[in-house]
């Protein structure tokens, strides 16, 4: 006998303002289903929200705060078991939920119409399983709020230069400042951010021949010519900064190009919008005396945009890597779980960075900013702070 045998549809059930998921079609059939869809996902979310890392973790927290739950869910059997959890996160189509990301903040009243949007990928290293390599995501960061726009997979058989135009096109990027590793500079991706309203900053290794090796041959010939006197303010600027700590110095200097007259018209007629190339030289000294440079060459269609503005959004881009990947790894421990199946690791990911856009755009009390633990574990031990991160207040 089914364990449904009224036939009740346990397809929706979302909380009042909790529609972002609404979107999501139930992968669930069959007579065996108790629990409302969108009861799972919400306490999937709150039990996030609070530092909770494994299926096993959510039922018991869910278990722990039952009472306060059925204040938001009509729990019809109960809590579910972790069995669920995962099954449920192994069901939902990857692509159709990361789709959940923008709608969620769109929901919640943000937007942002101006400043800088870092693009790159991350593996979730936890979702290797035999002969399948592991998932890997690309990722849209808002640099200045902290808060992920948006999340494509790369496909099997594929790479990010597949990805990142899908993610583009759930972007509004009038206005605003695209930032790209070596792996994003394509043709066919600097036009669709400027046909976007957007300006691109791209980095150029040997992936683009042509065009680094042209980049390369003006910075060696215009350093042999220039000094700061003899510096046309018009077609260049440049700019130097000093940083010390953590048992080490790192100087920064950039140039920047702006007028690209002597560039090879058949090189640069095939870059839309490109207004300036930059070169950016970076020396380091570590403990110990030790010594590391690198040179690194960069395309923009920013013409306008001085050497020092510049700078800032080039190192902005790793704003990504540092507090957006980084925190993921080291804290959330998404490189240590291992759901192995692929769609389960994708949908986490998923959460994981709905979990952490609310925590980024809760307003902190005091001066000195929360780390996230303990913004985690506030949420898992103050049922208001904990509402008003689901927006339920």
């Amino acid at each position: 006998m089914p364990r449904n045998p009224n036939k009740t549809d346990y397809s929706q059930g979302f909380p009042e303002g909790f529609e972002t998921f609404a979107t999501i079609t139930d992968p669930r059939n069959g007579g065996n289903t108790r629990h409302h869809f969108g009861e799972i996902l919400f306490m999937a979310l709150a039990a996030l929200l609070c530092g909770v890392r494994s299926y096993e973790l959510m039922e018991e927290f869910c278990e722990l705060r039952e009472k306060w739950l059925r204040k938001w869910l009509k729990l019809p059997h109960g809590i579910p078991c972790a069995n669920t959890f995962s099954r449920i996160f192994q069901s939902i189509d990857p692509a159709a939920f990361a789709g959940c990301i923008a709608e969620h903040l769109r929901q919640a009243g943000f937007e942002i119409t101006a400043g800088q949007i870092a693009i790159d990928g991350k593996a979730l290293r936890g979702s290797r399983s035999g002969e399948l390599s592991h998932v890997h995501a690309v990722s849209a960061w808002a640099c200045e709020s902290g808060v992920t726009l948006a999340q494509a997979f790369v496909g099997d058989k594929s790479n990010e230069i597949t990805a990142i135009p899908e993610l583009l096109a759930m972007l509004n990027l009038k206005g605003m400042v695209v930032t790209l590793d070596a792996m994003g500079t394509q043709r066919a991706i600097a036009g669709q951010i400027v046909e976007g309203g957007g300006d691109y900053i791209l980095c150029v290794k040997a992936n683009q021949r042509r065009l680094h090796d042209e980049l390369r041959d003006q910075f060696d010939f215009a350093l042999r010519q220039l000094s700061d006197k003899k510096l046309d303010k018009e077609r260049w600027s440049a700019a130097r900064t000093d940083e010390s700590g953590h048992d080490r110095s790192e100087t920064r200097s950039i140039l920047v190009c702006h007028d690209l007259s002597w560039m090879d018209q058949t090189v640069r007629g095939e870059w839309p919008g490109l207004a300036s190339v930059v070169m950016v030289h970076r020396h380091t000294t570590l403990g110990g005396g030790k010594t590391r440079s690198e040179t690194s060459y960069h395309i923009s269609s920013l013409g306008e945009t001085r050497a020092a503005e510049m700078l800032g959004y080039i190192r902005g881009h790793w704003g990504i890597e540092n507090r957006c990947h980084w925190v993921l790894d080291a804290i959330c421990r998404e490189d240590h779980n291992q759901p192995r199946d692929r769609h389960a690791a994708a949908n986490l990911s998923t959460l994981r960075r709905i979990a952490l856009n609310a925590h980024n755009r809760m307003p902190q009390e005091g001066k000195k900013p929360k780390s996230l633990p303990k913004r985690e574990l506030r949420a898992a031990s103050d049922e208001t702070y904990l509402e008003k991160l689901l927006s339920l207040m």
